[in-house]
């Protein structure tokens, strides 16, 4: 049994907020996928359609704990 399970998150960067925004602000995790290629398909989806909207996606590989 899996101690852990490899995740991928789709997370999202608010550059339109001010630079006196906290971090914590800034920074949202959209989706959690299993498969790393449909995260990347989506992150590239996401990119295209709000590119003009002053945020960002990108993806961030990590574990998933059942604890």
């Amino acid at each position: 049994m899996e101690k852990y399970r490899q995740v991928y998150a789709i997370l999202r960067y608010d550059a339109f907020q001010g630079p006196s925004t906290p971090i914590e602000n800034l920074i949202s995790v959209k989706r959690i996928l299993l498969d790393e290629e449909k995260a990347r398909a989506e992150v590239e989806r996401l990119n295209g359609l709000n590119e003009e909207k002053g945020c960002r996606y990108f993806m961030q590989a990590t574990r998933m704990s059942e604890m």
